[in-house]
């Protein structure tokens, strides 16, 4: 976003990484400022919010992008086994934080810019059910559910809202969370190679809240490769379907014994 001429204000519990990402977008002739705060901080969220129109002047982007999976992802198991705390961190930070966000950027946004675009970064997660991840699976679904009502009840005044549901992407924290054998059995389940990159979801984030895009509101935007474009026993397809064609064209069918 900076890259394409807005201001950034980096806002995260990392101070060092906000920091970071400032200096990058400074190095590139960009402005930004970072700033240290618990996205499930009201007061925290509501003084950078108003730090950022303070020092820029208006305010017209907001991206809810922080997520509590890295975290607590050892935890996340299922409803039984879940502990209680991390129930509710993971909901402090993935459905309070974008609420508190919302509430504290959209008076602002309207009384600067006069419109405002909002994008939540979800997950595909958020759509099926697992044998872990209940809190981060419940969270990701109550977001997308948060964008449609921000988009419902303030679109009319100008404020427009939409979410990209990613599913496995290249990142350092997915490369840390999972093992390599959990990554390769995710990464088959793609319909496209390689994995997604950042960069790739950075495109369609910067194209969501562009004048391009000013037609689409209250919608979920999935970026993950085709893996939920398929039935789920696509990758056991040389066993449920071996008659099948092959993605390099041939055939599953067992040749006779």
């Amino acid at each position: 976003m900076a890259a394409a001429g807005a201001a950034v204000a980096v806002v995260d519990v990392d101070t060092a990484g906000a920091a970071a990402v400032v200096a990058e977008i400074e190095a590139r002739g960009g402005s930004g400022i970072a700033r240290a705060v618990d996205v499930s901080d009201g007061e925290a969220m509501r003084a950078a919010i108003s730090e950022t129109v303070g020092r820029f002047g208006r305010l017209d982007i907001l991206d809810n992008n922080a997520s509590a999976f890295d975290a607590w992802v050892a935890d996340d198991i299922d409803v039984v086994s879940t502990p209680i705390e991390v129930w509710d961190r993971t909901m402090a930070i993935n459905v309070r934080g974008p609420m508190l966000a919302c509430k504290h950027a959209i008076p602002l946004m309207l009384a600067t810019a006069g419109s405002g675009c909002i994008l939540n970064i979800s997950s595909t997660a958020g759509f099926l059910g697992d044998v872990i991840y209940v809190a981060y699976s419940a969270s990701k679904a109550a977001l997308q559910a948060l964008t449609r009502s921000v988009a419902t009840s303030h679109g009319k005044r100008g404020i427009r809202c939409n979410t990209i549901a990613t599913g496995l992407i290249a990142t350092e924290g997915a490369r840390r969370n999972l093992s390599d054998a959990q990554f390769e059995a995710y990464e088959q389940s793609r319909l496209v190679v390689p994995v997604g990159t950042p960069e790739q979801v950075a495109e369609l984030a910067v194209f969501l809240v562009s004048d391009a895009a000013g037609y689409i509101t209250g919608q979920t935007f999935v970026v993950d490769g085709g893996a939920h474009a398929h039935q789920p026993w696509y990758t056991l397809r040389d066993v449920v379907h071996p008659q099948a064609v092959q993605p390099d064209g041939g055939t599953g069918a067992l040749a006779p014994g």
